[in-house]
């Protein structure tokens, strides 16, 4: 374990975040990565530049958890989905063609809503 009087530093940091989210198996993989690329171990990359942060950010740009964005969509479907339920279908008795008749829908008024 680090002393503490150490301070805590970057690596400490991303260390702390991965052990939240990984299970023990990736956390296991992430140190050994890093404790490789500490003893010279190159990965591909001829040297540490901006090629390897680009790559990083290009992995995280693919591998992202999207469930923001999902949740952010479906409250917006939510909201137009309110917004149509002011407006009711009134069928007409019988229909015997495809034509939609926009007097066939009536707007609710007593919903105001906003």
């Amino acid at each position: 374990m680090a002393d503490k009087t150490d301070g805590i530093t970057d690596l400490t940091k991303v260390l702390v975040s991965a052990s939240k989210k990984f299970t023990k198996k990736e956390y296991n993989r992430l140190s050994s990565v890093i404790f490789a690329m500490l003893h010279g171990v190159s990965y591909g990359y001829d040297q540490m530049d901006q090629r390897f942060l680009n790559d990083a950010a290009d992995v995280y740009e693919v591998h992202q958890d999207h469930d923001e964005f999902l949740e952010e969509i479906d409250k917006e479907i939510d909201e137009v989905e309110k917004s149509l339920s002011k407006f009711k279908k009134h069928l007409p008795k019988k229909n015997k063609n495809n034509v939609i008749k926009f007097s066939d829908y009536k707007q609710d008024i007593t919903n105001d809503g906003g």
